[in-house]
């Protein structure tokens, strides 16, 4: 890092993530957590209780609220740089100083082992790692990074500076946009849960021939699926963050910025809104809609359309305020059912 605390104030004022800097102006070497923090550090502090850590081990910077900061003032050493939002502060600055460096590889750029059509062309700043399969007329942007035994089929696209960690499978004709991460194991464009029965309820598959769209900013999590559609697309929009092991089925939408948490399940045809946030293990029947600005909390089963936008959990969904009240009963549902049958006997 081995940067001054005025160079970083001076680096983010402009997008309004550092808006001033108070006390010392030390040279910051590295970012560091609160807990294990020493001379050199730059910390985040976001509530009180952290800053007697502060005092008493001594880190060189911290970014922090105006109202905390002003508490630190006069401490010895300390850079002190006020953010409107320190964890916002705390997710671009590590990005810029503390990030993993996807492109520093042992290999060379591009791995003899890999398997490239002769119809790709490759960018010349592109990482391609041992073991790859690259297929027909794939097209690929610039600064893409392709980690070992990605497997990309036919006529994909992959857009500029996307990272694609180890043993992702893009299927053919998928779209993937600029700026994407897909994490360890992600299966995009896998062939959609689609069948049809006879008079012995036989099953038949039908052939899923649609594609998949990924816009530009989606962060999708390990071994997650996302099915290609029966017909059109699935769709992705842009700034998406999915966890881990989460399955999309085909023709799902996903609106801009949404959050989806891990081992959540959208059936077919599912249409979530912008800013959606599921919780983890959040499940849809096919064809719902989820407006936007819904939050889905404790294992939502949302079995049908949402109307309003609010806060749902439970399974099925209910207001939020109802559900805690209900979950608050059933723990007295025994006791409650004791009085019951007494007032009853009583009574007959």
């Amino acid at each position: 890092m081995n940067l001054l605390a005025s160079q970083i104030l001076e680096r983010f004022r402009a997008q309004g993530l550092i808006v001033d800097h108070q006390g010392f102006d030390p040279l910051l070497q590295r970012i560091s957590p609160i807990e294990e923090c020493q001379p050199g550090d730059l910390v985040f502090v976001d509530h009180a209780k952290y800053l007697e850590r502060v005092r008493s081990q001594h880190p060189s910077g911290v970014v922090i609220s105006e109202p905390l900061g002003a508490e630190l003032l006069g401490q010895p050493g300390l850079a002190i740089l006020i953010a409107p939002n320190v964890r916002l502060a705390m997710a671009i600055l590590k990005q810029a100083f503390a990030d993993r460096n996807v492109r520093d590889t042992e290999w060379p750029p591009i791995h003899p082992s890999a398997i490239i059509h002769d119809t790709v062309t490759i960018p010349v700043d592109t990482i391609i790692g041992p073991g790859v399969v690259i297929g027909r007329d794939v097209r690929l942007g610039e600064r893409v990074v392709v980690m070992a035994n990605v497997v990309i089929e036919h006529g994909a696209s992959i857009g500029s500076r996307t990272v694609l960690h180890p043993s992702c499978v893009i299927g053919y004709g998928c779209q993937i946009g600029a700026d994407v991460i897909l994490k360890s194991g992600c299966i995009i464009g896998s062939e959609g849960f689609g069948f049809a029965q006879d008079e012995q309820r036989r099953n038949y598959r039908i052939p899923q021939t649609g594609t998949v769209i990924i816009e530009d900013r989606v962060i999708i999590g390990a071994n997650t699926n996302i099915d290609r559609a029966t017909y059109g697309c699935t769709h992705i929009h842009r700034g998406v963050v999915i966890d881990a092991m989460c399955h999309l089925a085909h023709n799902v939408e996903v609106g801009e910025d949404s959050i989806i948490c891990a081992h959540t399940g959208l059936s077919g045809s599912t249409r979530i809104g912008k800013r959606v946030f599921a919780s983890g293990q959040t499940g849809t029947l096919d064809h719902v809609h989820v407006p936007d600005d819904t939050f889905l909390l404790h294992r939502a089963g949302v079995s049908s359309s949402i109307k309003t936008s609010g806060a749902y959990a439970g399974a099925p969904i209910q207001p939020l305020q109802q559900y805690l009240k209900n979950t608050a009963a059933l723990f007295k549902l025994h006791e409650i059912w004791t009085r019951f049958k007494w007032v009853e006997k009583k009574l007959t």
